[in-house]
């Protein structure tokens, strides 16, 4: 029989290196890195998403503004419509208006009672 000993030794010294794959090393490290690019990409969407977020905050803002300056403006203009309004509607002014078309009230003879 032969003495392999010597030639295939278990001791520290003379270790035997075997190629192939190694348990844990290249199998390991993909799902690390599959799991990297999704949290960058997800970090990425974050910061987009928070800036359009931050822009659509600012217009809506902005109409607001708008929004409440074009109310006040109308309150303002509603005021005088409705005394100009009740201007028009003062009864000496309708029987003057009246007058220069030509028209007057009605004689007792004409109203009906219903």
């Amino acid at each position: 029989m032969r003495d392999y000993a010597k030639k295939y030794s278990g001791t520290v010294v003379n270790r035997q290196q075997i190629q192939g794959k190694r348990s844990g090393g290249a199998e390991q490290e993909q799902p690390s890195r599959i799991i990297g690019a999704v949290m960058v990409v997800a970090m990425l969407l974050g910061a987009g998403s928070s800036l359009w977020f931050g822009v659509a905050l600012q217009d809506g803002l902005g109409r607001l503004a708008t929004g409440r300056q074009e109310k006040i403006e109308l309150g303002t203009a509603n005021v005088a419509l409705l005394a100009e309004k009740e201007a028009l509607l003062q009864q000496k002014r309708i029987e003057a208006a009246a007058g220069g078309l030509g028209l007057f009230p009605p004689s007792e003879k004409q109203l009906r009672k219903p």
